[in-house]
């Protein structure tokens, strides 16, 4: 059994969703790709696509925040239509490490403290420009929660609502119902959303047998 756990969905504002995520599970942990494809430059869908296919081609536990900004820079050469953002997070027991480009972000929810894990990072130039440049991130071993999202989320959801909600939710729901969150009273969305939720699993106890006297 994987020692973590994920949910995930992306959802589309309009008819075509330019989001797009990833999740690679690894015997001990697991790799999140997420990338939202700028719509004003065209092509957001095929840079996005190309982000995934690229960084998932060199997905490792064993990479840490240096190594992940290479992949990333890789990658920017390697769009050839249009420019898209990206954050990789992989997390393992020695703790959590990855890059991101653009406005896309990891947060990690731990003790009731929601930390911007990727708060160092440059928000242009986007991948497919030839000139992103792409900032690391790091993290200690935790048991926390964390989310890997695009903008269409981020910059639209607010914090209490999220601190207090989030934990009442059932987790196989969790990456849906925060699309709820942010959607508008006339049931549309801001913007195209991508999400990727991720907990170390939960341990199920042993049943214990019990004999009593009679």
């Amino acid at each position: 059994m994987h020692s973590f756990e994920t949910t995930s969905v992306t959802v589309a504002y309009k008819q075509r969703c330019q989001d797009r995520v990833k999740v690679l599970d690894f015997e001990d942990g697991v790799v999140i790709v997420v990338a939202d494809g700028a719509g004003g430059s065209g092509g957001g869908d095929q840079a996005a696509e190309t982000v995934i296919r690229e960084v998932t081609a060199s997905a490792s536990l064993e990479h840490d925040a240096t190594a992940w900004c290479s992949v990333l820079r890789q990658t920017d050469y390697r769009i050839g239509v249009g420019e898209s953002t990206c954050v990789v997070a992989a997390w393992s027991p020695k703790g959590i490490n990855g890059a991101s480009v653009g406005d896309s972000k990891a947060w990690l929810l731990e003790n009731d403290v929601l930390h911007d894990l990727t708060n160092a990072q440059v928000r242009k130039p986007l991948l497919g420009s030839g000139e992103a440049r792409p900032v690391g991130f790091e993290h200690p071993p935790s048991r926390g929660l964390l989310l890997v999202a695009t903008d269409g989320f981020c910059n639209y959801v607010r914090r209490e609502t999220l601190l207090k909600e989030i934990l009442w939710i059932d987790f196989p729901v969790l990456a849906r119902r925060l699309v709820e969150m942010v959607r508008l009273p006339s049931g549309e969305l801001w913007d195209d959303i991508g999400i990727v939720a991720c907990r170390p699993r939960r341990q199920v106890s042993q049943r214990r047998r019990y004999d009593i006297p009679g």
